[in-house]
């Protein structure tokens, strides 16, 4: 199944003509989805700006828009890699830039450039230090369950999480309302407080109507947890926000969620993840 990561093409104001050959020139701007973690791979999206006004728009519409010959690199502050564009059912549209040439690590800087005809973006991000949960455990739930996750959140750190289950969420998606600033909870500067979190299944802004607040039983399920800076944490408050009292990702009620892409729309963010799998916990009574 399909599974979008992030549509930041639908934040845009206008229609880009499509060529299917060569690259057009992109008469409003380009959109950029991108995201490096600490040893992981960089990932990113480049679409075309769209208008969100005009209809009611499909997977089918949306996909036409990804722009499939654009020049996309990434430099450590030592070396510069030119990413490779491939198709991957794994995200959605389903067509990514990605290299093996490159990982992250926490606390290096990667500037992220793309140009697509005569047109160009750009973007810089910082990943921070991953922390781990001190606890992750299963919370019962009518005709399901949750996860109550804990940890410590230091000062000036920020936090988010992820979610994937097993066989039916082909990649990690946003958890809505994770979101964690430990400015705004620490008991001292330079320390930590305790948080708990509960989980529930990431967000599809394609199929809102299908979102359950709660795993069903019998699903393995899979936790990203996130260090990000405060630039991300903006972007990601933004995002919940336009979803929440918009209930439609395609037409936020306010201006969209902040962007970092100079040169366009979009987010370009560095995470320090550390992973968790919980096996399928046994239905309540058994």
């Amino acid at each position: 199944m399909r599974k979008i990561y992030l549509l930041l093409i639908l934040m845009s104001a206008l229609l880009s003509a499509f060529a299917s050959c060569t690259p057009q020139v992109v008469d409003e701007h380009l959109v950029v989805d991108g995201w490096i973690e600490d040893g992981g791979y960089p990932i990113v999206i480049v679409t075309s700006s769209f208008p969100t006004l005009e209809k009611e728009w499909t997977q089918d519409d949306l996909a036409k828009h990804v722009l499939h010959l654009a020049t996309v690199t990434i430099s450590d502050g030592d070396k510069t890699v030119t990413l490779v564009g491939q198709r991957n059912d794994d995200y959605f549209p389903p067509y990514i830039y990605s290299t093996t040439w490159m990982k992250g690590e926490a606390g290096r800087t990667y500037t992220l450039n793309v140009r697509y005809g005569k047109t160009e973006a750009s973007s810089v991000t910082t990943i921070p230090a991953p922390q781990n949960l001190d606890d992750l455990s299963v919370a019962p739930a009518k005709d399901g369950f949750t996860l109550n996750a804990r940890f410590t959140a230091m000062d000036e750190s920020c936090y988010m999480f992820f979610t994937r289950r097993e066989k039916i969420d082909s990649t990690y998606l946003p958890n809505m309302f994770s979101l964690i600033d430990g400015s705004a909870i620490s008991s001292s500067p330079g320390g930590g407080s305790p948080v708990e979190v509960s989980l529930c299944p990431g967000f599809e802004a394609l199929t809102p109507e299908r979102y359950k607040y709660y795993f069903e039983n019998g699903t393995s399920v899979s936790v990203r947890f996130c260090t990000v800076d405060r630039e991300t944490f903006e972007y990601w408050k933004g995002v919940e926000e336009s979803w929440f009292f918009s209930h439609n990702p395609f037409f936020p009620v306010t201006s969209g969620a902040p962007s970092n892409i100079r040169g366009g729309y979009g987010f370009w963010a560095g995470y320090g993840s550390t992973y968790y799998d919980l096996p399928a916990p046994p239905a309540t009574g058994e």
